[in-house]
């Protein structure tokens, strides 16, 4: 009981510590729903000693996607979405819209932690996902990006290029990197660089420049 007890009452505090408010520049972290966010500010630890109790700083508070916004956000400096997906895709577009409405000087930096904001079966790949994408998606930037295959990994640290890695046993790291490109490759892509480099499919590159003949043989 105690422990509901703790959780309503972050809930209804909407993050912040009620005995000892902060007036300064604020981190907030929004998670999907009010009970990730409370539990995220229950289970705080410190790094420096996981073993004892711990609560966040004073200028880091806790919020969720869903729900009614009536935090106050003017301090805000710095927003962080924890794993938002497809299903909070239209309250996050809100919540920033809401920083760009009230304090549109203020917010310096917006960050999303592995976002899932497309979704076929929510928000479908034809045109809500494609409007989506030019709203919301398309202007960021990856700065870290980590998704295993089943052969490899595609990955990015900002500000070195996206990488296709494929396992590979004869390496010291048990990787051998077979692609290099300036942006995300879609699905697709990333299995074509896995057959070009297996040899299961010739490289559309190198077939540049042949002749006639050679492309009646494609047929």
């Amino acid at each position: 009981m105690a422990r509901i007890r703790e959780l309503t009452r972050i809930v209804a505090s909407g993050g912040a510590d009620p005995n000892d408010p902060w007036t300064g520049p604020k981190v907030r972290v929004y998670f999907p729903d009010e009970g990730s966010a409370a539990l995220a500010r229950r289970d705080w630890i410190d790094p420096n000693n996981p073993d004892a109790s711990a609560v966040p700083a004073s200028c880091v508070e806790f919020s969720s996607c869903g729900g009614v916004q009536l935090q106050d956000i003017t301090n805000d400096r710095v927003v962080l979405f924890f794993c938002p997906r497809a299903s909070e895709a239209e309250s996050v577009e809100e919540i920033l819209y809401r920083h760009e409405r009230e304090c549109p000087d203020a917010l310096a930096l917006t960050v999303f932690v592995n976002p899932l904001l497309v979704d076929m079966g929510v928000t479908g790949f034809g045109m809500a996902g494609r409007m989506l994408r030019e709203r919301l998606i398309d202007g960021l930037q990856p700065a870290y990006y980590l998704r295993t295959l089943q052969w490899g990994a595609l990955t990015r640290v900002w500000p070195r290029q996206f990488t296709v890695w494929q396992e590979d046993a004869d390496e010291e790291d048990g990787y051998r990197m077979i692609k290099s490109l300036d942006r995300l490759p879609s699905n697709p892509e990333v299995e074509d660089i896995y057959d070009i480099e297996n040899g299961a499919m010739v490289d559309p590159e190198s077939r540049k420049g042949f002749g006639f003949l050679d492309g009646l043989g494609d047929f």
